[in-house]
């Protein structure tokens, strides 16, 4: 059976000897509501450091039924919950190709770069296809 910890893994596993500065997360969440506001797509933003989400956009395509609060308290639980099972290895097989390429990027770079696939979640017992994009703010 799969778990959360299946999705963090070394290359996308953020250690620091310290906390990291946060004074910058109210902007980066004002600006994805914004942009969730001018637009119908989902938005939401993870933490890998805390590994938890810290925002979700309110799009009920997404949401499959739930509040957006639901879905930040079951992290990446959704995922376990709301992807078919057997998609669920291929999400898993993505996330470690995809950071793992991540890594090769040089530093300074990596804001230029975004991981697209597709995907389907179970809205209401019925597939909706996502296509998917992941890019890093900080």
């Amino acid at each position: 059976m799969k778990t959360t910890n299946d999705f963090f893994i070394p290359d996308n596993e953020v250690k620091l000897p310290e906390e990291l500065d946060y004074s910058r997360v109210d902007e980066y969440i004002r600006s994805a509501e914004a942009f969730s506001r001018s637009t119908y797509q989902s938005v939401y933003i993870i933490d890998y450091f805390k590994q938890n989400f810290l925002y979700v956009s309110p799009n009920p395509m997404f949401l499959c039924g739930l509040t957006p609060k639901q879905v930040m308290k079951l992290g990446y639980r959704f995922y376990l919950e709301y992807v078919p099972k057997d998609e669920q290895q291929f999400l898993i097989d993505l996330n470690e190709a995809g950071f793992s390429f991540h890594q090769t990027i040089p530093v300074d770079e990596r804001k230029d770069w975004y991981i697209s696939y597709d995907f389907h979640i179970l809205n209401g017992g019925k597939k909706i296809l996502v296509n998917h994009k992941l890019t890093p703010l900080a």
